[in-house]
């Protein structure tokens, strides 16, 4: 490996954790009780109405929590709903996908191809969160679930 090679390597590395870092801040914009277990809150876009997405948390541990994600379905019937799964590290204020449309779980390192996955994938993901939760703070209205 060159040293050009391991360069870029850091350097994509250090901006998929800047994005996991502004996505964990992100989540917590939006919804602030990620650490209880079944909290629920629905982002409706006021320039779709019928359309949004819905996060809730499944899963609290002493660390993370996990967030389930389901943007609706905004545009032919035949397109489906996104879900993904994201895992916010509280120690670490860093928030990461680690699953998406409920049968793909995203490895920690992509060395080779496996499947259909690229070796960008993971950084594919936390950007297209990013965009998702962007989205949602500049152009949401929250409603609390019980």
């Amino acid at each position: 490996m060159s040293v050009f090679e391991i360069r870029r390597r850091q350097r994509d590395l250090k901006r998929l954790h800047d994005e996991c870092e502004l996505n964990y801040q992100r989540l917590q914009q939006i919804m602030p009780d990620a650490m209880i277990l079944g909290a629920s809150i629905r982002v409706l876009y006021r320039d779709k109405p019928l359309s949004g997405m819905r996060l809730e948390v499944i899963e609290v541990t002493k660390y993370t929590s996990t967030v389930l994600i389901v943007a609706d379905r905004a545009g032919p019937q035949w397109l489906p709903e996104i879900e993904l799964k994201a895992r916010m590290y509280r120690d670490a204020r860093m928030a990461e996908v680690i699953e998406w449309c409920t049968d793909r779980t995203i490895p920690w390192a992509l060395s080779e191809h496996k499947g259909m996955q690229a070796r960008d994938e993971k950084w594919q993901w936390s950007m297209f969160l990013s965009e998702l939760l962007s989205h949602g703070l500049h152009h949401g209205i929250t409603e609390l679930e019980a």
